[in-house]
């Protein structure tokens, strides 16, 4: 009896100790790329209405003259709608790139069912014991 309860007592915490390990790295497969253009450009937006807010405060409480404040609101204003015109600009082409990736499944549907534009003859008249 003694036996089964000193191994439970130490089977708990090394269970504890080596879940993380057994487990892996599963929880980090679903994470965001950080490297991709829309990432940045969500992060450059964060940081402009953050510093907006920051220089609201900053004059409200009077830590900011006046001459600084527009200085800083006009350029965090600048950084969000160069922002704001890269994130159209990066909608945009998503757009097309799937336009044109749908016209290309299209050709490719059109080409496995038989009616290849490029296929000047119907596929009737290629067989001729079909028309006898």
């Amino acid at each position: 009896m003694f036996i089964i309860i000193a191994l439970l007592i130490a089977l708990i915490p090394a269970i504890a100790v080596l879940y993380p390990f057994i487990k892996g790295n599963a929880a980090n497969e679903w994470l965001d790329d950080e490297s991709s253009p829309m990432a940045d450009l969500e992060r450059r937006w964060d940081s402009a209405i953050s510093g907006i807010k920051s220089a609201e405060l900053e004059n409200s409480i009077g830590n900011l003259e006046e001459d600084d404040y527009t200085w800083l609101r006009q350029e965090y204003m600048r950084e969000a709608a160069l922002v704001m015109r890269s994130m159209e600009l990066e909608e945009e082409q998503e757009a097309e790139l799937l336009a044109a990736i749908e016209v290309e499944i299209r050709d490719v549907r059109e080409r496995i069912s038989g009616a290849d534009p490029q296929q000047d003859d119907p596929p009737d008249s290629q067989d001729p014991a079909s028309s006898a």
